[in-house]
Order: C-alpha cells, then sequence, then structure tokens
C-alpha cells in the first residue's frame, strides 16, 4: 500500500495501527517479509509505502482474512480513518519479476 499525507495527525493515527497489523502479519503462516519506507528525497506522489511478500496467493488470502478479523476487534475502518486525516492510499497486488 502507498500512502500520500494530506494533513497532519496521520502519524498518530496510522502507525499504532499499520504496527498491529504487520506484527499479525509477521505470525501468519506464508508471511516472507515486509518493509514500511518513507520518502525521503525526491518528487514523489506517496510519503509511505507498505511492501509486504507472502509465499503465494493463498497466504495472501488467509492474511486478509486475519487482518480483517483484527480491524473488526479495534473497530478500525481503514477508509474512514484515511478519510478522516487526508491520507491517499493505492492498494494493489504484485509479484516478483527475476532481474
Amino acid at each position: 500500500m502507498a500512502c500520500q499525507r494530506e494533513s497532519i495527525g496521520w502519524t498518530s493515527s496510522l502507525f499504532p495501527a499499520t504496527r498491529r497489523i504487520h506484527s499479525l502479519f509477521k505470525a501468519q503462516p506464508g508471511f516472507l517479509q515486509d518493509f514500511v519506507l518513507q520518502q525521503s528525497s525526491g518528487a514523489g506522489e506517496f510519503n509511505f509505502v507498505n511492501i509486504v511478500e507472502w509465499a503465494s496467493q493463498e497466504t495472501i488470502e488467509n492474511a486478509r482474512a486475519a487482518v480483517l478479523a483484527l480491524h473488526r476487534e479495534m473497530n478500525f475502518n481503514p477508509q474512514e480513518m484515511f478519510a478522516r486525516i487526508g491520507i491517499k492510499a493505492d492498494r494493489a497486488n504484485y509479484k516478483r519479476l527475476e532481474a
């Protein structure tokens, strides 16, 4: 997921949830690695990029279900929070290519 910050207050709202969700990712079968990257220079569109690598599409689907359950447990609605604090998110699945 790539995020573009458009308002103040995003770190206090976004990062606790991001940390908790990434902890959940790391406990899921098929988790390979993750990165949370912050833009450090340049004129890119997004300020933060979250990358999580999974062993297969099946493990992605299982992790997605686990995250939705965690969202319910936390009473957390990412879309509502993104709208409230002005985050533009770009979510997609990618596959690794050998260079």
